[in-house]
């Protein structure tokens, strides 16, 4: 894969984790507690397999990518 495509299936990736991720507080406010856990687990489990599945393979092949994305959120709070 090239780089260009490569920070793009990364920054697709780490972004679809944060969307799974902002569901959590209207999941907590509008669901049961059981519920909010059985999400909340799922959540997490489905987080952690972008990040093994997908972002550590791209991160393997172009570390750099990596330090990138920490930099724009790091500076902007969110990657953009």
């Amino acid at each position: 894969m090239d780089k260009e495509l490569a920070r793009h299936v990364a920054a697709t990736a780490f972004r679809s984790a944060v969307e799974l991720s902002d569901m959590l507080p209207i999941l907590k406010e509008h669901c049961d507690a059981s519920e909010y856990e059985m999400f909340l687990k799922a959540i997490a489990s489905a987080s952690a397999a972008i990040h093994f599945e997908i972002e550590k393979k791209v991160f393997d092949q172009y570390p750099e990518l990596e330090k990138e994305i920490e930099s724009k959120v790091k500076k902007y709070g969110r990657l953009i």
